[in-house]
């Protein structure tokens, strides 16, 4: 049986594949701004400026040159954009280049590049 049109998924720690962020555009464009809360539900991408909460059971990804100021809990994070607030994962939180998080973050597991700036308290585990 042929599988034309299909390609082999290759997911990073946090279960996303990074070639699928190109499909899926973001909740929040990249001069966009929103204030209020957001829900996080399955891939949730932002590219521009978000004043408030970001909560739901879903993987977040926060784009370079992104600005997210408030509370972030997810079942994972990937960043590669600048957070001010608590960040809450069940799963996996992932610092790329270019990401400046100030606060503090709560997960099991956390990748952070060498590119990247955490100023914050954290607490790994269960």
């Amino acid at each position: 049986m042929s599988q034309q049109g299909s390609r082999p998924s290759h997911k990073d720690e946090a279960g996303v594949d990074p070639a699928a962020e190109d499909s899926n555009p973001p909740l929040v464009p990249a001069e966009g701004y929103f204030e209020g809360q957001v829900a996080v539900v399955g891939d949730t991408r932002i590219a521009g400026s978000v004043q408030g909460s970001l909560r739901g059971p879903g993987h977040l990804t926060i784009d370079s040159g992104a600005h997210v100021d408030g509370v972030i809990d997810c079942d994972s994070l990937s960043a590669s954009g600048r957070i001010t607030g608590l960040v809450q994962a069940r799963r996996h939180v992932k610092l790329s280049e270019g990401a400046h998080l100030e606060g503090d973050i709560d997960a099991p597991s956390i990748n952070m590049t060498d590119d990247a700036i955490w100023n914050g308290k954290a607490r790994i585990g269960q």
